[in-house]
């Protein structure tokens, strides 16, 4: 099962590419070797900020309620990359599962609006 994610455009965005599966293993001489256990990188992570009216508000953190926080799936909508060049889209790999990395963070800005900070973690997940 996976959650449908709001389609709302954050005011700012910040990703973090993934990490490849490798272990580095070194002898008592010093001499080592590197092992990569894996093609896919995982755990990029996507920190995303809204300014949102208590209605957008609402329907994130009903996401996030009904993903019962990070334990289900993201379907993410085209908005949550709005502004990214097609090029770097395209480095955004397409097999990550995407889930909340941690509660969402709301701050108070005026009546009406708040400041929403919301991270991402991509996993492999079959």
């Amino acid at each position: 099962m996976s959650t449908a994610y709001p389609s709302l455009c954050p005011t700012r965005r910040s990703w973090t590419p993934g990490k490849f599966p490798t272990r580095r293993f070194n002898a008592i001489n010093g001499a080592g070797k590197t092992r990569l256990y894996g093609s896919k990188a995982f755990d990029a992570t996507l920190a995303l900020e809204y300014v949102l009216s208590d209605n957008e508000l609402a329907s994130l953190l009903e996401c996030y309620r009904t993903a019962r926080g990070t334990y289900d799936s993201l379907t993410l909508p085209a908005e949550v990359f709005v502004g990214l060049s097609v090029d770097v889209q395209a480095e955004i790999p397409d097999y990550l599962t995407w889930r909340w990395s941690d509660t969402p963070t709301v701050e108070s800005v005026a009546p009406g609006r708040s400041r929403v900070r919301v991270n991402l973690v991509g996993t492999l997940d079959d």
